[in-house]
């Protein structure tokens, strides 16, 4: 790998104490340890050379300053890379912000056009991948970051970084395997010598991964692959990016200079905030430029949803408009209007539809003429016959307001436990099990107990168990645990005894010999007589 200063896990154990002791030199050893390091790869993630040193002055005094919430010094390696992220990701004074995979630097030693052709070909595959997918590779081969290292720096777990790694050297390793196959490989695989035979000068960016393609799934370009390629190899030939020779003075003269202490304050304030573990959190994006305390910005509708929302708009005051124009709902209910609050609106209620009620006969008006006798006379005149006049619509009564049954809450995760009566020789477990819902628990022990693990989640059905033991079993006791929950809680109270070793009882006395003239012996009444005997 590149050639910065080599630098152990002992190393590091002893650099943490220096700056927790706040030794005056620890500054420049931590410096002249991890600088040349976070500058390659603040680079990479800028691809600005005075960003990069702008992100590494920073996260070095910020390791300086906050080196108490790193509370295991194995970690010291990831935490730096992780704080020269950070200061990447939030855009440090001087750089342009993260911009992805950086551009290829001018200066290079290669011994062959191959040796540049391959550089060139490692930023292009770069660039092709994801970000994470592209760090992890940076991280766990040219850094010599373990998995977990890489996942801690990156905010993913050991399996999401060991799967992102395996991803992205396939696909470095393929593109590179397009290339030196095409020359070397023809031979051996004929589709390859097929699909090159015509072709003369570079590769194209096509055809590179057609042979990419073609590579991934052919078992003989996949053997010749292993003995050519080597994505270890591959990166070392990318170029360092050194920091300037200025910085170094920079960085001790922050740190340890009594007069820069409010430009020290503001630059570890400016580090945002940290985990349980030590480790930055991500920079809230929506929350930059926002006075602490004050409330969060409303998020404005985009441009394409503005639209939707007012054609839903129209559409819901046009069927609002016609359901108080025609007395019923677009369901075919009616509509009636319900007693309001003075203060408040009346609101329309929706019932459901049933048969109307028919108007109860008109009662007869004692001027009133028979229909029959208007049409005898309408016939008799050849006028018309008046028109019947229509008598008034009672109101309609009243019905019950129609109520919605409440939606049913969602359910709540009941946490049930199986308690054993004792745990025998100290040790012993304990069943949990998820009822309705997932359920987060933790258990507090007392009396002696311990637990393992003391706190977890289960899905919704599912069970578990857990171990209990005793800190001292050679000594009988008892204890409780107890569990707590969102459903709620509950405790075991458990007790143990230790085996008592077995007492063999004492041989009994040999029963008295008979002698030749044996008398009857007199107790005596006093306490301290013997018996006599003759």
């Amino acid at each position: 790998m590149p050639g910065w200063p080599a630098v152990g896990r002992t190393d590091d154990q002893q650099l943490l104490e220096a700056l927790r002791r706040t030794d005056a030199a620890a500054p420049a050893s931590l410096y002249d340890s991890y600088a040349e390091r976070l500058n390659d790869y603040a680079y990479a993630l800028l691809g600005d050379r005075d960003g990069a040193a702008e992100a590494v002055h920073d996260a070095l005094v910020t390791a300086h300053g906050c080196v108490d919430r790193l509370p295991e010094p194995a970690r010291l390696r990831p935490w730096l890379y992780a704080l020269i992220r950070s200061r990447c990701a939030a855009g440090t004074p001087g750089s342009r912000g993260p911009r992805g995979p950086a551009a290829a630097p001018d200066s290079g030693d290669y011994d062959t056009p191959e040796e540049r052709e391959l550089a060139a070909l490692v930023h292009e595959t770069l660039a092709e991948l994801s970000g994470p997918e592209r760090e992890v590779l940076e991280l766990s081969l040219r850094h010599d970051l373990g998995t977990g290292e890489a996942g801690a720096v990156l905010g993913l777990t050991s399996r999401q970084a060991t799967t992102r790694l395996g991803h992205a050297r396939e696909h470095l390793e393929n593109s590179a395997a397009a290339v030196i196959l095409a020359k070397v490989g023809r031979a051996h695989c004929p589709d390859l010598s097929a699909m090159v035979d015509s072709w003369e000068g570079p590769l194209t960016t096509i055809l590179r991964r057609r042979l990419s393609g073609h590579i991934s799934r052919c078992e003989v370009c996949l053997e010749r692959r292993k003995h050519h390629v080597s994505a270890d190899r591959l990166l070392a030939m990318v170029p360092m990016a050194f920091p300037p020779l200025s910085l170094r003075r920079r960085v001790i003269e922050t740190c340890v200079n009594p007069g820069r202490a409010g430009e020290r304050a503001a630059i570890v304030e400016a580090g945002g905030r940290f985990d349980r573990t030590g480790f930055p959190t991500a920079a809230d994006r929506r929350g930059r430029g926002r006075r602490a305390g004050s409330p969060p910005r409303r998020r404005r509708p985009s441009r394409r949803t503005a639209p939707v929302i007012a054609v839903v708009a129209c559409v819901l005051a046009a069927v609002g408009a016609m359901a108080v124009i025609t007395g019923r709902d677009a369901g075919g209910g009616q509509v009636t209007r319900a007693e309001a609050a003075p203060d408040r609106e009346p609101a329309l209620i929706t019932l459901e539809p049933g048969p109307e009620p028919s108007p109860p006969d008109p009662e007869p008006s004692p001027t009133a003429t028979p229909a029959g006798e208007r049409k005898k006379e309408a016939g008799k005149t050849g006028s018309p016959a008046p028109a019947r006049s229509t008598p008034a619509r009672r109101p309609v009564p009243t019905r019950p307001r129609a109520t919605r049954a409440p939606a049913p809450p969602p359910p709540v995760g009941r946490l049930a436990v199986s308690c054993p009566t004792d745990i025998g020789e100290g040790a012993g477990t304990i069943r949990l099990s998820a009822r309705n819902a997932a359920v987060s628990w933790s258990a507090t022990t007392s009396g002696g107990l311990n637990v393992h693990p003391q706190h977890g989640r289960l899905k919704a059905g599912a069970s578990g168990v857990i171990w209990v033991t005793a800190a001292d079993p050679g000594e009988s006791g008892s204890g409780r645990v107890a569990f707590k929950s969102v459903g709620g809680n509950s405790s075991c109270a458990i007790s143990w005894e230790t085996a008592e070793p077995e007492v063999t009882d004492p041989p009994e006395d040999p029963p008295p010999l008979p002698t030749s003239s044996p008398s009857p012996s007199i107790a005596s009444t006093e306490p301290d007589a013997e018996p006599e005997t003759t």
